[in-house]
């Protein structure tokens, strides 16, 4: 029979949340539990994953010295560029016997100690 695959767009702070950010959150924590009951109960034909993005592209409350600032605090140094995500897409395509999961796609943002909370800085 046919297979499908959904992914979703969560992010990291689902494994480390914190009330900063309360709605935002929330809702996206909502999404990762959605993700992981959708996966039980969808299977076997469809699989269910998600990806967590860290600093991708400055928002709209920052500047680019914030900005470089939240990447500069990555583990990596560098947050994902946009065609990681397709990277990703596909090898959760090709992946047959992933479902449930979360690519934190976050240049290690999601191993971080100094979160927002404690630095004080602006993301």
């Amino acid at each position: 029979g046919q297979e499908g695959l959904i992914v979703n767009m969560i992010d990291q702070r689902v494994w480390r949340p914190t009330p900063r950010y309360f709605s935002y959150a929330l809702s996206k924590s909502t999404l990762w539990t959605a993700t992981q009951m959708m996966a039980q109960a969808l299977g076997p034909s469809i699989r269910v994953n998600a990806i967590g993005p860290g600093p991708t592209l400055k928002n709209a409350r920052q500047d680019d010295s914030d900005f470089a600032a939240q990447v500069d605090g990555l583990v990596l140094k560098r947050g994902p560029e946009l065609p990681e995500f397709g990277a990703t897409i596909r090898y959760l395509w090709e992946a047959r016997s992933v479902t449930g999961q979360m690519i934190a796609l976050d240049g290690g943002q999601h191993l971080a100690w100094q979160t927002p909370d404690v630095t004080g800085m602006t993301e």
